[in-house]
């Protein structure tokens, strides 16, 4: 098989049959990070660690200056280096435990928070199942804390479980009594209950079956011409498809007799558009030389009444909101 084509397990993917992982597994393939992400992660992992003998090689220097006096060079002498890695003085400082948070006082608070604020269980703190009040053990508990405990006592002779059955079966023996009870509100005269409702629709179906029986099989007689090869239950489907089509149109027609009628309203008989053109001459009216006769400077023409070349849109019936020195109405313009 070629390479490219071979599935690789990946997390998430829907090729693997496992979701959960413990936090110690590997589950990232090596092949999945990038070469450059790899070298990069070894050059820091590198350089973290402390080069104190000076076994490695030095890095680049990318300074310019060539003027002791200015950046000296930095050269250390390797038997200082040495008399001071044997005396301890170049070792790392580790930051040692400290004697006031120790595990016995980390876990004397852990109980004293339990017992101040009476809450149970300190799983938020410790991930531990502590009760300072209760000690029956994790078995009574469930996994939500507003769950009631939960109670494994096989034991059905005590007073609190006699109790506890009479409480049960009083709940159940009102709730039946309730539910017997015929409501005030209900009109038995006009209920249906829902047997009897499926029970009419299938018998109107049975009834409108019967009543144009005749008609389907004239519908599958001319079918079966238009489609010889079909088979019956393709043509009994047509049948009933092409007499529900037909039911439908003649309840229109009888909801409807005039079929041009609508019962829309006619908005052209109470809505009027009064607007009309103003036309007008941008230009003046001056005289041209080269015509040698007196003409408009906007379109050239030599009548004085002529109609303009431009026009506005007037609309005496909008509202007027642009001031009272401005001319109402005025909607839009256009050139003519």
């Amino acid at each position: 098989s070629r390479p490219f084509l071979t599935s690789k397990f990946q997390v998430g993917s829907a090729k693997s049959d496992k979701i959960n992982f413990s936090l110690a597994q590997k589950v990232f393939h090596s092949g999945d990070v990038p070469k450059d992400v790899l070298e990069a992660k070894r050059i820091v992992q590198k350089t973290k660690q402390a080069n104190i003998l000076g076994t490695e090689p030095r890095g680049w220097n990318a300074s310019t200056i060539a003027d002791q006096k200015i950046q000296k060079d930095v050269y250390k002498d390797l038997k200082r280096q040495l008399l001071k890695v044997r005396a301890g003085l170049m070792d790392e400082k580790v930051m040692k435990p400290s004697k006031m948070h120790s595990e016995e006082a980390i876990a004397e608070r852990f109980k004293y928070v339990v017992a101040a604020t009476g809450q149970g269980p300190i799983g938020k703190l410790s991930k531990t199942w502590f009760n300072a009040v209760d000690e029956r053990g994790l078995c009574n508990h469930s996994i939500e804390p507003d769950w009631p405990d939960w109670n494994h006592s096989h034991s059905c002779h005590t007073k609190e479980d006699k109790r506890h059955a009479e409480g049960v079966m009083q709940g159940k023996e009102k709730r039946r009594q309730q539910m017997r009870a015929k409501s005030t509100v209900l009109d038995s005269t006009e209920y249906v209950n829902p047997v009897q409702s499926i029970t009419n629709i299938n018998d109107r179906l049975r009834e409108r079956k019967i009543d144009f029986q005749d008609l389907r099989e004239q519908f599958k007689r001319e079918l079966k011409v238009d489609y010889p090869r079909a088979s019956e239950e393709r043509l009994q489907a047509m049948a009933q498809r092409l007499l529900g089509e037909k039911l439908l149109a003649d309840e229109k027609v009888a909801r409807f007799p005039v079929h041009q009628e609508s019962f829309r309203p006619n908005l052209s008989l109470t809505t009027q558009d009064r607007r009309y053109k103003e036309y007008h001459h941008p230009g003046t009216w001056s005289w041209n030389e080269a015509e040698k006769r007196d003409g408009w400077s906007c379109c050239l023409n030599f009548g004085k009444d002529s109609r303009g070349c431009e026009y506005k849109v007037v609309n005496p019936d909008s509202w007027c909101t642009i001031g009272f020195e401005r001319s109402s109405g005025v909607a839009a313009a256009g050139r003519g």
